[in-house]
């Protein structure tokens, strides 16, 4: 895991490494320090009383101060900033995956957990690359030089102090592994409590409508209690790696105290070297402790990494074919002995069949129409023309060509939908409309609008094509938004269509103009319409009638009166609603 994490900084190695030579050079400056005190206190303060050396004391402390103070800001600002690249690079790399992701993935993951990776993760493992990397790579050289001075300066000392790395490294690494686990766990309850927060958001009119703020207050509540918990469980495991180096360190320096200082009053040594043994060991301890310390945040950031990973291994279930076809310039589309099935949601599920065993053929330039009760499989069928999902059995063509043979991009590029749950994005209505044809010019964008009866609105606006709909178009209208999104169709310009009760939000007068506009939007187009009102499905070419997954029946709309089943239930039905609503 860690070693995956380092490759984000191949891109970045020269600003890494010029930040790691002042890393050395940090650390390698405390080895000087214990032979710079044992020197002046010998030779200033000893028995040699060397005023001469006194008086280039000074400069020899500014210069080693100035040296260490700039590679201190080389080491401190080139790693932050090598982390900040990473991180940067880590938001895009995860942003780009999850836009390659099928729709399924989205059904299985909420926004909250989704974007909890995206910003709390990510900053871990940024805080493991810089600081924790800094820390480790620092502060071992730190070790490493200071323990060869005290190595240099006495050797059974330095026995001594040594042997209580290895027994304090046990438990410190028995706490690294469980302030892992904590952190993967304290990861996920903040996916679930964004998750929460965004669903109570987004549903703010339900909950009031039904006076459910108590409870979505208690379900909130209960998760920022559990996450609070797992929070202070992964304080009390980093806390214990101090006072286990303290305990550690006091022992060690009492017994270097100890031989020490009766080597200093028996004369084996001078004062001055034991004192400068003595301050390369506390030098010495402060390194350590630092990267005993450490071990909670790369354990931490781990956590976070592998939640990143998680998404970035995810493999979409609509792949790209590895030979792509060209599409042909048909617009013929094909179902051939279709069956799809929704995946179990839990164990002892069974496979739920949206579609058993269908075929239809929609020919070039005709609309055809999808009908049928709720739960029917119109709209899987519309789901598997662009590919957002692929059949379980069968396969659907597009002027003979399997879907699964040609790029995405290609296949998807030839179609434009409208769905009956617009989404708008939180920008301005020009950019909107213009979303799908991105090179589109002012005019072509204002000449969509006017196809889609939106411009009398949009010029009502207060800033017109330059204001902005707000966070899912939710300062218009559901009839206004659903206009957008067939203006944006418009402007799309492509040979499919695909309408998914695009008028079910529009009052009669919007939805007769608005049909008018979608009229002539499907001249010359191949269409798939899916209407529970049937009177706007009159004058399709071919009209499909689907139940329990099949087709059940199919022709015109006189055809299908006549025949007196399926379609005529449907229609009798909504002419007998329609008499009781009036």
């Amino acid at each position: 895991m860690y070693r995956r994490i380092l490759t984000y900084l191949r891109p970045h190695l020269a600003t890494f490494l010029v930040a790691l030579l002042c890393m050395v050079a940090f650390g390698a400056t405390d080895g000087v320090v214990p032979f710079l005190i044992k020197g002046t206190l010998d030779g200033v303060f000893g028995v040699e009383k060397n005023a001469e050396l006194l008086y280039k004391l000074p400069y020899i402390i500014v210069g080693f101060a100035a040296v260490r103070a700039v590679c201190d800001f080389g080491q401190q600002f080139l790693m932050a900033s090598v982390g900040h690249r990473v991180t940067e690079d880590l938001r895009n790399d995860v942003n780009r995956h999850v836009l390659s992701l099928s729709p399924d993935f989205f059904v299985r993951h909420s926004t909250g957990e989704l974007l909890s990776r995206v910003t709390s993760d990510v900053l871990l493992v940024r805080s493991l690359l810089t600081e924790s990397t800094a820390a480790i790579i620092r502060d071992s050289i730190r070790v490493v030089v200071l323990l060869g001075s005290c190595v240099y300066l006495d050797p059974t000392l330095s026995l001594i102090s040594v042997v209580f790395f290895p027994i304090a490294g046990l438990p410190i690494a028995r706490l690294g592994k469980r302030m892992r686990k904590l952190s993967k766990r304290g990861q996920d309850a903040i996916g679930q409590l964004s998750a929460l927060f965004q669903e109570s958001m987004q549903g703010h009119r339900v909950v009031k409508i039904f006076c459910r703020e108590d409870f979505e207050q208690e379900r909130f509540e209960k998760g920022n209690n559990e996450l609070t918990k797992t929070f202070i469980r992964s304080e009390r495991v980093r806390a214990l790696a101090g006072p286990i180096n303290e305990f550690m360190a006091s022992l060690v320096v009492s017994g270097v105290v100890l031989y020490g200082g009766w080597s200093v009053i028996s004369g084996t040594r001078t004062a001055g070297g034991f004192i400068a043994f003595l301050i390369s060991v506390f030098l010495m301890y402060e390194p350590f402790k630092k990267l005993t310390r450490v071990n909670a945040t790369v354990q931490q950031g781990l956590a976070g990494a592998q939640r990143i990973f998680e998404i970035l291994d995810t493999v979409p279930s609509i792949r790209e074919p590895q030979q792509p076809r060209k599409l042909s310039e048909s617009c013929e589309i094909c179902f051939n002995n279709v069956s799809f099935q929704y995946p179990t949601r839990g164990q002892g599920d069974e496979p739920t069949a949206a579609l058993i065993d269908v075929s239809l053929t929609i020919p070039e330039g005709k609309k055809v129409a999808l009908v049928g009760f709720s739960g029917s499989g119109k709209s899987t069928m519309v789901d598997l023309v662009p590919r957002f999902i692929d059949p379980s059995i069968g396969s659907v063509t597009l002027g003979g060509t399997d879907l699964r043979e040609v790029r995405l991009e290609d296949l998807r590029a030839r179609i434009a939908m409208v769905g009956q749950h617009t989404f708008l994005f939180n920008d301005t209505v020009y950019s909107n409309i213009a979303y799908g044809h991105p090179g589109a010019t002012e005019e072509q964008v204002k000449a969509a609008a006017q196809a889609a009866y939106a411009a009398d609105f949009i010029d009502r606006l207060p800033l017109g094509y330059e204001t902005l709909v707000g966070e899912g178009g939710m300062t218009l209208s559901g009839g206004e938004r659903q206009r957008l999104a067939i203006a944006r169709a418009i402007l799309k310009n492509s040979p499919i269509l695909i309408l998914d009760e695009a008028t079910a939000s529009l009052d009669n007068r919007a939805e007769r103009e608005v049909q008018l506009a979608i009229e002539a939007l499907e001249q010359g187009r191949t269409s798939i319409i899916i209407a529970h009102r049937l009177s706007t499905v009159r004058d399709a070419d071919l009209i499909v009638v689907m139940s329990g997954g099949r087709i059940v029946e199919q022709g015109t709309h006189e055809e299908l009166l006549r025949r007196e089943a399926e379609y005529s239930r449907l229609h009798a039905l909504q002419f007998r609603e329609s008499e009781a609503v009036n």
